[in-house]
């Protein structure tokens, strides 16, 4: 089963998911709403909003409503970190289409970042569950931590793997193992499902992030939606970039800390680096922790015993 396929099981969910976004952008401040389809109607896959509905249909949930507002919440949890990132990164596109800061600038987006996670906490309040209310504002902070801990090793060349895969767990990994564990909640599942399904979206966000390290230097710049070498040039010292820094020569080293500190990259830059890092074998290597992470995080499925759609 592709993921178009396994789109189809929640058809119906995701409508009305869609149906709710555009309703919790209702405002008499003009910019809000117009903004508000900008970002959520010129793509994106939903996939935190889909980790919430299969999850919940996976533990029985059974409801008509509730799983659809805990999807708008993390949906524009996560929404409102981008728009903070691309003003933060001053990055001029967002999934192939101009990003919503070079359009109306970095004031406004950030007002409207701050609009995404207030309406995120008016939802959750109004759902009424504490135990949710406190995963969620538990999963904001990590998630805060991360972007901060990102921020202040911009340019480090000298971050060691360890801190760098803290970073991802807190600002990728966070929020896609709580979208797990919030359906598992929805559908009154026990403490065990919970638990699984949590280290599942935890395993299957550092795969994600890593794969994404991978993508940045080597994929296609219209699949993907920016220019390669983006956060070589933002100065986002990535996993490649920290295991090629350690293994190869001073000079090379040089030629890296050159490169990152000024953030003068151009296109035969990033190409000159992407042959020293095949050289080495780190694509390879990066790609195999992503796998090792998958392997994780399928089998932290491993103890629901059914043959249920949502489990495939």
């Amino acid at each position: 089963m592709d993921f178009q396929e396994t789109l189809v099981l929640i058809k119906d969910d995701l409508e009305s998911v869609e149906k709710a976004i555009s309703g919790y952008f209702e405002s008499d401040v003009e910019a809000i709403p117009l903004i508000g389809s900008y970002l959520f109607f010129g793509g994106g896959k939903r996939v935190r909003p889909v980790m919430v509905l299969m999850s919940s249909r996976l533990c029985g949930y059974d409801g008509d409503s509730r799983h659809i507002a805990q999807s708008c919440v993390v949906e524009f949890l996560h929404t409102a970190t981008l728009l903070h990132d691309d003003v933060i990164d001053a990055s001029p596109k967002r999934r192939g289409n101009p990003s919503a800061n070079s359009k109306w600038g970095n004031e406004v987006c950030v007002l409207v970042g701050d609009f995404l996670f207030a309406k995120s906490f008016d939802i959750m309040a109004r759902d009424g569950d504490p135990k949710m209310l406190r995963i969620l504002s538990d999963t904001c902070l990590r998630m805060a931590e991360g972007e901060v801990m990102q921020q202040i090793n911009i340019r480090n060349l000298k971050l060691m793997e360890e801190e760098y895969i803290n970073i991802v767990e807190r600002k990728t990994a966070a929020l896609l193992s709580t979208c797990c564990k919030l359906g598992a909640v929805l559908g009154s599942g026990s403490t065990e499902e919970e638990e699984h399904l949590a280290s599942y979206g935890r395993n299957l966000g550092m795969a994600f992030q890593l794969v994404d390290d991978v993508l940045d230097y080597t994929a296609d710049e219209e699949k993907l939606g920016k220019p390669t070498g983006t956060d070589l040039r933002e100065g986002n010292v990535t996993l490649p970039l920290i295991i090629l820094y350690h293994e190869c020569s001073p000079e090379q080293q040089g030629r890296i800390e050159h490169l990152v500190e000024t953030g003068d990259v151009h296109p035969q830059d990033v190409k000159e680096l992407v042959e020293l890092m095949e050289s080495h074998g780190i694509f390879v290597r990066v790609k195999s922790r992503a796998m090792d992470y998958v392997r994780k995080a399928k089998a932290d499925l491993s103890i629901f015993d059914t043959d249920s759609p949502y489990l495939d």
